[in-house]
């Protein structure tokens, strides 16, 4: 999303929420992305959905597992904005290294993190985390537009999977979607999520009509593989 309508996304999210990565991580490194209005930000899940097998999307979580790398897992991210950003995210995370590439229109670029070396480990969860879409989500979880839709294994995890569309919101709900993303904007997808809310895998298109009559198309993938 534009970084105005991101300003009035912010008001809705807590405070304490934004800027998790500066906070988390002690770095102020910039993102490759486009659009910084994206860097990550705490979205709330679990307040809602106190159910273990109804926990809500914590995108935060999926900061984290990079930060912590429980074990070894593939990170794969992509993320498309009409009509100038093509970029992919490729990675191999365990508990010592990150090696992995960044790939847009422009270059290849390499990503290595080691856990002995503080600088390296926290520009590479950096380069990996900042562009997710944490405003997008902010503005769909815990809304009438994200709505559990069974169990599912996914990537070889056993998995909450919530349908986002916001064609389904409330009127109330609705009433925010048009401020932000223009009458016509939207937001559709799915993400499959752990018993805490960590996503494994979601693919989010979003579409925001400006006032100028262009059309904002942006379409985010995550996929965490588990390797052995």
């Amino acid at each position: 999303m534009k970084p105005k309508q991101f300003v009035l996304l912010s008001r809705l999210v807590p405070i304490g929420a934004l800027g998790l990565l500066g906070l988390a991580f002690g770095c102020n490194s910039g993102s490759p992305a486009r659009n910084s209005a994206e860097a990550p930000a705490k979205v709330a899940a679990s307040v809602a959905f106190p159910e273990s097998d109804n926990p809500g999307i914590n995108l935060e979580c999926a900061a984290e597992h990079i930060q912590k790398a429980p074990a070894r897992f593939h990170w794969s991210f992509k993320k498309v904005v009409t009509p100038d950003t093509n970029a992919d995210w490729e990675a191999d995370v365990t508990q010592d290294a990150i090696a992995g590439t960044l790939v847009d229109s422009s270059s290849t670029r390499s990503i290595h993190g080691s856990r002995l070396d503080k600088t390296s480990w926290n520009t590479a969860v950096m380069i990996l985390t900042t562009p997710l879409p944490a405003s997008t989500f902010a503005l769909v979880n815990n809304s009438s537009a994200t709505t559990r839709a069974g169990t599912e294994v996914a990537n070889g995890v056993n998995a909450t999977k919530y349908a986002i569309d916001t064609s389904q919101e409330t009127s109330a709900d609705a009433s925010l979607i048009r401020t932000v993303l223009g009458p016509g904007g939207f937001v559709k997808g799915a993400a499959w999520v752990t018993r805490d809310g960590c996503p494994v895998k979601f693919a989010i298109d979003v579409e925001q009509h400006n006032n100028n009559g262009t059309v904002d198309k942006e379409h985010y993938e995550l996929n965490v593989t588990r390797r052995q």
